[in-house]
């Protein structure tokens, strides 16, 4: 968990350059006949700074409880429902937030595209891949095993696509990855502790490799 909201940390660029190059947050196209036109400023020169700094506070906390949860809850049956949760208010945070601004917070009056359309330009591939990887996540909560390890890496593997579809996103979707994998993981400690099942007792006077109906 620590190891991913690290990589997710290095990585954390990408976010600028999402809400900034990519979906304009709190930038303006310069009208026509100016001498920018056609090109973006932003509040400030900084504007987009405020909604990737949310973006980051989303990171600390998704980090700091994921690890709280995989040092204090030891019984895999409470961590892991935790740690799918967890998982999936990081990647709706990410999504929801950069959606948000998009809707609001792009001045597109003299742009080809709406914010949200900038928005299902630059997101909407990994936006369905994280929407189902999350999807399968909490599934897999449900069956038992072996399908609840499939569910399990399948979910972190889509994630992971999705990091990869888009960047900008890594900053939430990766400690996301390490959450479900780590509930992929504490998925074998439930079976590893539950054992094999109990055995049927012998009746008194049944001889052993026999048991009473």
């Amino acid at each position: 968990m620590l190891a991913s909201g690290i990589i997710a940390f290095v990585l954390a660029g990408s976010a600028v350059d999402l809400v900034r190059d990519q979906l304009h947050h709190n930038c303006g196209m310069q009208p026509p006949g100016s001498e920018g036109a056609g090109t973006w400023t932003c509040s400030d020169g900084i504007g987009y700074l405020g909604i990737a700094g949310i973006l980051a506070i989303g990171w600390l906390t998704v980090v700091l409880s994921g690890c709280l949860i995989a040092l204090l809850v030891r019984p895999s049956r409470q961590a892991r429902p935790a740690l799918v949760i967890l998982a999936a208010v990081s990647a709706a945070w990410v999504l929801g937030l950069t959606w948000y601004g998009s809707a609001t917070n792009v001045q597109d009056q003299y742009a080809p595209m709406t914010g949200a359309e900038y928005w299902l330009e630059a997101l909407g591939p990994a936006a369905l891949v994280s929407v189902l990887g999350v999807a399968l996540g909490l599934l897999s909560l449900v069956p038992t095993e072996p399908l609840s390890w499939i569910l399990g890496i399948v979910a972190t593997i889509l994630l992971i696509v999705a990091a990869v579809l888009q960047p900008g996103l890594s900053l939430n979707i990766i400690p996301a990855v390490g959450l479900l994998a780590a509930s992929t993981i504490r998925a074998s400690a439930v079976e590893t502790t539950a054992g094999p099942g109990l055995r049927r007792p012998r009746r008194p006077g049944t001889p052993r490799g026999r048991t009473g109906r």
